[in-house]
């Protein structure tokens, strides 16, 4: 296992890329394989996809006791852990000229494989798990920030857990979405630069702009939590209901239900068609790449945990899925259910998966004992309308251009692919209200 490292430029957020011998070093808001380096020694970085070496030595100097108390006031316990080590690029004139005066990076650790073999992954799959699109320390900020919420409303979450400990098992239930018991204008893309790091994870996006063959993509929803309680429920609520089996996002949900925009009734949808249809009009028929799913795990996803059940290779499939798979309880490996499987991965990682596949959250299936944590995203291209109406993708926009400390420590980079992908229109642009605030608060 290779110990892989991104570089990044302080000064504009881009990537360290080596190209063709023609090209050398340059920098990339995204990357490939010629963006991955790794150590050798202390001073020497090598390309590890093209063997080019470049010398670095360190500069700056890190967070001191009191700087790092503010930037944990700030942001949640742990953000000062955050704050990489810089360093400076030195040495051959030559091979440093195309980056002009910018030579200073800071380290993100990289996935443990190269860009391409996650998209052959994706190609010949359909999924692929990314390893490292958190860190531990951006994993720790994170829950921090949501479990501060979660105290805050506590007397609330004890109703929704009231509640759920009434019914049986169902899929999607027996989950506790902290978003929920968030007051209005509260949003926790506001709280820490965490989640617009993750989000905007470099790879990531490379692999999603080439699977689905697109360069202009969005997050069609506000990134949501969810908490998976424990399967601890006795007496007639331990029963498991049928069904749960569903495609995302924009494709047909199931044989009954013609799309995610079924509660909100058929103006809706006729939007979300006539987004897609002028390039596709056969799009229902699960043909072409038009969703991805990006979860990542906050805590370990086993089948002790109750990771998200499958049926892989069905985003191949002709239709949604079909009635008998949500005609009786889940049972893996039996009847309808025989090709199921869940998926193990560590908190950190990222499950990329196309929207069409059949998937069923199942919690029935944490016996753990403890909660499983998830952060769930969306992507689709730009020019298919997203799910505003039906979450706080707007409201959540809103809060994010007041966050002036979070905006200023995020890359010029990340600022840009937020308001791109989190802060867009309902044409798929950047709000021009969201920009202008942005730029005013960094001006001041």
């Amino acid at each position: 296992m290779h110990d892989y490292i991104l570089l990044v430029s302080e000064s504009t957020g881009l990537h360290l890329c080596d190209g063709t011998k023609e090209s050398g070093l340059g920098l990339r808001p995204h990357c490939d394989d010629n963006f991955v380096w790794e150590w050798e020694g202390d001073s020497s970085l090598r390309n590890a996809a093209t063997g080019a070496r470049v010398r670095a030595e360190q500069c700056g100097e890190r967070p001191g006791p009191k700087q790092a108390a503010e930037i944990d006031a700030r942001f949640g316990a742990g953000a000062s852990l955050l704050v990489s080590q810089k360093y400076r690029l030195v040495g051959d004139s030559q091979q440093l000229s195309g980056l002009a005066d910018q030579l200073v990076f800071s380290t993100r650790p990289a996935p443990a494989r190269l860009p391409s073999a996650y998209l052959a992954d994706l190609e010949k799959q359909g999924w692929t798990v990314v390893e490292n699109v958190m860190s531990p320390a951006m994993v720790s900020n994170l829950t921090a920030n949501i479990n501060a919420v979660r105290e805050k409303n506590a007397e609330k979450e004890a109703r929704v857990k009231a509640d759920q400990d009434s019914r049986p098992y169902s899929s999607n239930d027996n989950v506790i979405r902290p978003r929920s018991l968030m007051g209005e204008g509260e949003s926790f893309l506001g709280m820490t630069p965490t989640i617009t790091q993750a989000l905007m994870h470099p790879v990531s996006l490379w692999l999603i702009e080439s699977y689905l063959g697109v360069d202009d993509i969005h997050y069609c929803q506000c990134p949501g939590f969810s908490i998976l309680r424990p399967a601890e429920k006795t007496g007639e609520s331990a029963r498991v209901m049928p069904g749960g089996w569903h495609a995302d996002y924009p494709y047909p949900l199931t044989s009954e239900t013609e799309a995610h925009t079924y509660r909100l009734g058929p103006e809706e949808f006729e939007k979300l068609d006539a987004s897609i249809s002028p390039r596709f009009p056969d799009w229902k028929r699960r043909k072409h790449r038009l969703g991805m799913q990006f979860n990542i795990a906050l805590t370990d996803f086993t089948p002790e945990t109750g990771a998200t059940q499958f049926v892989l290779g069905s985003h191949e499939f002709d239709t949604p899925p079909p009635t008998e798979l949500n005609a009786v309880p889940t049972v893996a490996g039996e009847g309808p259910h025989k090709d199921v499987v869940q998926m193990s991965f560590p908190a950190g990682s990222g499950i990329l998966y196309d929207s069409r596949t059949y998937h069923r959250a199942p919690p029935e299936l944490n016996i753990s004992g403890k909660e499983r944590w998830a952060m769930l995203t969306c992507i689709v291209p730009s020019f298919v309308r997203d799910l505003r109406a039906r979450d706080d993708k707007v409201e959540s926009a809103d809060a994010f251009a007041n966050a002036t400390d979070v905006h200023a420590a995020l890359t010029p980079r990340e600022l840009r692919d937020v308001l791109k992908m989190l802060c867009d229109d309902e044409a798929g642009q950047p709000r021009r209200d969201i920009e202008t605030a942005v730029a005013a608060a960094l001006q001041r």
